[in-house]
C-alpha cells in the first residue's frame, strides 16, 4: 500500500503561491483520498502581510482549514512575533492537530501543546513528533519556555515507538539539527525539515531517516511517497513540486488586509521618504523613538528600514505597514564606553549599505546606512559624547537598537553582551506609541 504525506513549510505569508498550493492539494486529496495526508511545519504565520496583521494570523489558520491541513507545528514567527495570548488563542478554530514538544510556559513543566499525535492512515499507525528553534531569550522575553528540544523528542519516541508503525518528525530546527537528530534517533522514519529555507528536491539520507523540505515562501509543495507491506514500511522517496509551474489563482487578500487596517494612526502626516544612502527625518526619529522605547544612553537604527515610500497625508495603519513591515523588535544592550564607541565607528562606516539582508525579521532588502542617536563625536578629539557628557572606556552605557544585530554578524560586541528583548511591540508599534511626542 502507498501513502503520501504532502508537507510545506517557512511559506511566511506568501498568500498568492499558498493559494495555488491549496488548489494543489485539493486535487491531490481527490486522487488519493485517504491514501493522503498533509501537514504543516511552521512559520505560516508572517506579520508582513497585511491580511495576516490585521488577523494575527487567524486568517492563515482558515486557510490551513481549507487546505485540509490535518497536522501543524509552529515556527518562531508563530511564536515569537505574537502577544502570548495571541499564540494561546491561534489555533481556536483549528481543524487540524497541532502539536510541538519543546514549548511550555514560564514554570511549567508540561508542554503546552502536545508533544505528538498518532493517526491511523489506512490501518497504518503514524506517529507524528514536532519541535521549533531554540530562540530562548525571544520567547523567554514573552513568558515562554522554549529548549532541550533533543530531550523532549527523545521523551516522545520512547512513548509512541512501540505503538506506532511509523514514525515522522516534523522539525522547526533547522538542516543542520535535522541531520543531527536522525543520527541520534534511527527510529524516526522520515524528518520533515524545515526553518533554515533549505529544500531538498529528492529528499536526503541519513542512515536509514529520510530528510524531506521545501524551501522558502512556498515555493515548493513536498511529497513524500511510504509503500508498506501489511504495517511495515518497506520504501519512502521524496520529491518537489514547483509552484510556478501550478494554475494560478486569483488572490484577493492582500486587499481584504487593506480594508482592515484603514485605521488612521495620523492626519496630514508628512511624506516618508525611501532613502538609503542618508538619514530623514523620519529614521532619525525612529531611533529617536527607540532610544526612548528602551530608555537607553543612545539608539542605532538604519535607513533600509523604510520599505515603501509614503507620498503625504491620512497615514493608515496599512500605509504605515508597507512602510514598517518587519517582523523586528527593540532591544537594549549593555555595553562599557569602549565597546559603544567601537560600534559606532563602525556603524559610521556602512559596511553594509549595499547589501541584499534575508531573515533575522527584516523585510526589506538593501540594508542602506546607520542612523545614530544620543551620541554625538568631535572628530578633531576623537571623543564621544553621550547626554552631553564624554563616553569612558571603562563606563557601562545602554544603547537602544533592534534585534535583528544582536545575532553576531554585524556587530560581533552584541552577541555576550547583556541584552533585554522588549516584546512583543514592533516597530510600527513603537511609532505609533511615539508619534507625536518626538
Amino acid at each position: 500500500m502507498e501513502i503520501k504525506l504532502f508537507h510545506t513549510n517557512d511559506v511566511h505569508s506568501h498568500l498568492y503561491n499558498y493559494l495555488k498550493i491549496m488548489s494543489f492539494l485539493k486535487n491531490k486529496k481527490r486522487q488519493h483520498g485517504d491514501n493522503m495526508v498533509y501537514v504543516d511545519l511552521g512559520d505560516h504565520v508572517d506579520r508582513s502581510h497585511p491580511y495576516t496583521e490585521a488577523t494575527l494570523g487567524k486568517g492563515n489558520i482558515e486557510l490551513l482549514n481549507e487546505a485540509g491541513c490535518e497536522v501543524a507545528t509552529i515556527g518562531n514567527n508563530e511564536g515569537i512575533t505574537l502577544q502570548k495570548e495571541d499564540l494561546q488563542t491561534l489555533y481556536d478554530d483549528a481543524d487540524f492537530d497541532v502539536i510541538c514538544a519543546n514549548l511550555r510556559e514560564v514554570g511549567s513543566t508540561d508542554p503546552f501543546f502536545r508533544p505528538y499525535v498518532i493517526k491511523k492512515i489506512r490501518g497504518i499507525k503514524f506517529g507524528f513528533i514536532a519541535a521549533t528553534v531554540e530562540f530562548t531569550p525571544f520567547y523567554k522575553a514573552l513568558g515562554w519556555e522554549v529548549s532541550e528540544a533533543f530531550d523532549w523528542v527523545l521523551d516522545a519516541i520512547r512513548e509512541i515507538n512501540t505503538e506506532v508503525d511509523c514514525i515522522v518528525m516534523m522539525s522547526h530546527l533547522g538542516r543542520y539539527d535535522d541531520e543531527s537528530l536522525a543520527m541520534m534517533f534511527p527510529e524516526i522514519d522520515v524528518i520533515l525539515s524545515s526553518h533554515t529555507h533549505h529544500y531538498l528536491p529528492e529528499g536526503e539520507w541519513v542512515g536509514d531517516t529520510l530528510l524531506a523540505a521545501a524551501g522558502r515562501f512556498g515555493d515548493f509543495t513536498g511529497e513524500v511517497t511510504l509503500n508498506f507491506e501489511g504495517s511495515v514500511l518497506t520504501r519512502k522517496s521524496a520529491k518537489l513540486y514547483e509552484t510556478d509551474l501550478l494554475s494560478s489563482v486569483d488572490d484577493n487578500y492582500y486587499d481584504i488586509g487593506r480594508e482592515k487596517l484603514r485605521g488612521v494612526v495620523e492626519e496630514e502626516a508628512k511624506p516618508i521618504p525611501r532613502r538609503l544612502y542618508s538619514a530623514s527625518e523620519f529614521v532619525t526619529r525612529l531611533a529617536a523613538m527607540v532610544q526612548e522605547f528602551t530608555k537607553s544612553d543612545a539608539g542605532l537604527v538604519h535607513t533600509g528600514l523604510v520599505v515603501k515610500p509614503f507620498r503625504g497625508g491620512d497615514l493608515t495603519d496599512y500605509d504605515l505597514h508597507k512602510v514598517l513591515p518587519h517582523a523586528i523588535n527593540a532591544v537594549q544592550i549593555e555595553l562599557t564606553g569602549r565597546e559603544l564607541k567601537e560600534v559606532f565607528n563602525q556603524a559610521a562606516k556602512h559596511e553594509f549599505k549595499d547589501e541584499i539582508i534575508r531573515g533575522l525579521g527584516f523585510r526589506g532588502d538593501i540594508f542602506g546606512c546607520f542612523v545614530p542617536h544620543g551620541i554625538s563625536y568631535i572628530q578633531s578629539e576623537r571623543e564621544y559624547y553621550v547626554g552631553g557628557r564624554l563616553v569612558e572606556d571603562r563606563g557601562t552605557y545602554t544603547l537602544g537598537t533592534l534585534d535583528m544585530y544582536t545575532f553576531g554578524r554585524i556587530f560581533p560586541q552584541f552577541r555576550y553582551s547583556r541584552k533585554t528583548y522588549m516584546m512583543p511591540e514592533f516597530l510600527r508599534d513603537i511609532y505609533k506609541k511615539y508619534n507625536g511626542k518626538i
